[in-house]
């Protein structure tokens, strides 16, 4: 195998290495998406319950005073019924002042108990709303936790696809020459093959030397780049564009 069929097939395997990088990206990232999802639902969820507690405690609040209002009402009824048998105009004045500031109160509960009430329908016309909120949310997420699946089966195929594709490019790739390439891989942030195109780099876009761009031309040597200590190549040299037709 000639140095240009070695750097060609090294080529390859990182493109396909890129590739791979780029599936793994974007698979990394879905799991903030399913959060992000996830998180919408919470939220009119715990605003549907914020609205669904705030009904729970005005029934509460209006059930105590509906109780105590009748329990009251019953106690004027009683006092009421006893003025008839009292004797002393001294006994009839204190209860009927008693009788009074009984009925004052539940007067005051009562009108209490028409702002309870008033409130309650505000909180059910609020709670309906959430409600709604809530489902349109939920059935909004499940479109989209569905096309997330889907894209994450994507992605693991296409992973598989590359995997299988890599094993089979690597085959093809000189053993030192793989040695060394997965070794820069590590270290440059998983570039190690950086085509020269004109006398740049583009691994780091820094120039090389003059009599560098010499060797490349020739592809009689693997070099590195001064810069990066990546494996260049000339790209024109290694991928000569196709002549011309007469």
């Amino acid at each position: 195998m000639s140095l240009r069929e070695k750097l060609k097939a090294l080529e390859e395997l990182q493109q396909i290495d890129l590739e791979m990088n780029a599936v793994r990206a974007d698979a990394g990232g879905l799991p903030a998406r399913r959060a992000e999802l996830e998180a919408r639902v919470s939220e009119a969820q715990k605003a549907y319950e914020a609205e669904k507690a705030r009904l729970e405690d005005n029934e509460r609040e209006r059930r105590q005073v509906e109780s105590l209002l009748a329990m009251e009402r019953d106690k004027v009824k009683k006092w009421e019924g006893r003025l008839g048998e009292i004797k002393t105009p001294r006994e009839y004045a204190a209860l009927s002042r008693e009788i009074d500031i009984a009925k004052k109160t539940n007067e005051t509960q009562g009108e209490l108990l028409k702002t309870l009430a008033a409130a309650a329908g505000t909180i059910r016309t609020a709670l309906d709303q959430k409600a709604e909120e809530l489902s349109e949310r939920e059935m909004a997420t499940q479109s989209d936790r569905e096309a997330l699946e889907k894209q994450e089966a994507d992605l693991a195929k296409k992973l598989a696809d590359l995997e299988a594709r890599r094993g089979d490019a690597a085959t093809r790739v000189d053993a030192t020459l793989l040695s060394r390439y997965e070794n820069i891989r590590r270290r440059r942030a998983g570039i190690a093959v950086s085509p020269v195109v004109g006398s740049t780099c583009t691994g780091c876009n820094r120039n090389i030397p003059p009599q560098l761009s010499i060797v490349l031309q020739r592809v009689d040597s693997v070099e590195t780049c001064p810069s990066c200590n990546r494996i260049i190549y000339s790209a024109a040299a290694v991928n000569p564009p196709a002549p011309s037709p007469a």
